[in-house]
């Protein structure tokens, strides 16, 4: 009985999304705000993921080149260039500190959500998969069909 119910809040969670996704079909030039950014992680989170990623800090700023990004950071600015494999991620360190950026201008606000949830993908790489590269593998297009039944694509 308890799955059903989780199942169907799911389900609910994925149709309002996709409600709110063609109500929203016309809104370009989207300045999303901390807040929105923030309100709209714990809607994905929910809808997409079953809520099985922590919070992290969401930072709104301008970006040059890219319109999100999802980074672990830990202290290894001290190792001499070339001994320490950036692209990994060392799992193994008690203090991994993640947070996620994102430009302050999109295109339309669907952009702006896929952007989110593309990078909340990263982050379930990172936190719950423990992929060390957690880059656009196997594990991240495995949500592509997630994506599509809210409404959503995931692209590189």
């Amino acid at each position: 009985m308890r799955r059903n119910k989780k199942h169907s809040k799911h389900k609910s969670l994925k149709r309002q999304l996709k409600k709110t996704l063609t109500e929203r079909a016309s809104v370009t030039a989207f300045k999303p705000t901390n807040f929105t950014a923030a309100h709209w992680f714990g809607k994905l989170n929910a809808a997409l993921f079953g809520g099985r990623l922590g919070r992290v800090h969401i930072i709104v700023k301008k970006l040059h080149h890219d319109w999100g990004r999802c980074v672990a950071d830990w202290d290894n600015r001290q190792c001499r260039k070339g001994t320490f494999n950036q692209r990994v991620i060392p799992y193994n360190k008690a203090e991994v500190i993640y947070r996620i950026e994102l430009h302050c201008k999109f295109p339309t606000w669907k952009d702006f959500i896929e952007t989110l949830a593309h990078e909340m993908v990263h982050l379930y790489q990172m936190t719950v998969l423990q992929d060390p590269y957690s880059n656009h593998n196997e594990n991240f297009y495995s949500f592509r069909p997630v994506f599509r039944s809210a409404g959503l694509k995931l692209y590189r």
